[in-house]
C-alpha cells in the first residue's frame, strides 16, 4: 500500500511540475469587394474565417503555452497570457470590416 502511495505522490508531483496551459486564438473578418458585371457594379461580401495573426518576424501567433511555474504567480491563470491582448490590439487598430476574434483554452 505504501508503494502505491509513493507512486501516486510522484505522479501528482510530475503533473504539477510539467503541466502547462495553452490558449489558441483565431480571427475572422468580412471583406467587401466591388465586382464589375454587365449590369453594373455589384458589391460582394466575402467571409474570411479561422485566420492567425502573424508576428513581426512572420511567424504565426495562434497559440501560446505557459508552464505552471510561470502562471501560478497569477490569481487568475488567464492573466498570464499575452496572446489575447495581441488580438485585442489588432481589433482596435485594424481597418478591416467586422474584425472579430475568439480565444479558447486548450
Amino acid at each position: 500500500m505504501s508503494r502505491l502511495l509513493v507512486f501516486a505522490l510522484f505522479g501528482v508531483l510530475f503533473i504539477n511540475i510539467s503541466c502547462e496551459r495553452c490558449k489558441s486564438c483565431r480571427y475572422g473578418y468580412t471583406e467587401t469587394i466591388i465586382v464589375e458585371t454587365p449590369d453594373g457594379e455589384v458589391e460582394q461580401k466575402i467571409q474570411r474565417e479561422n485566420l492567425i495573426l502573424l508576428n513581426e518576424d512572420g511567424s504565426e501567433n495562434g497559440q501560446e503555452c505557459i508552464k505552471r511555474s510561470e502562471y501560478k504567480a497569477y490569481d487568475d491563470p488567464n492573466d498570464a497570457f499575452t496572446i489575447e491582448n495581441d488580438y485585442l490590439i489588432e481589433q482596435e487598430t485594424t481597418l478591416l470590416d467586422s474584425f472579430r476574434y475568439e480565444c479558447v483554452d486548450n
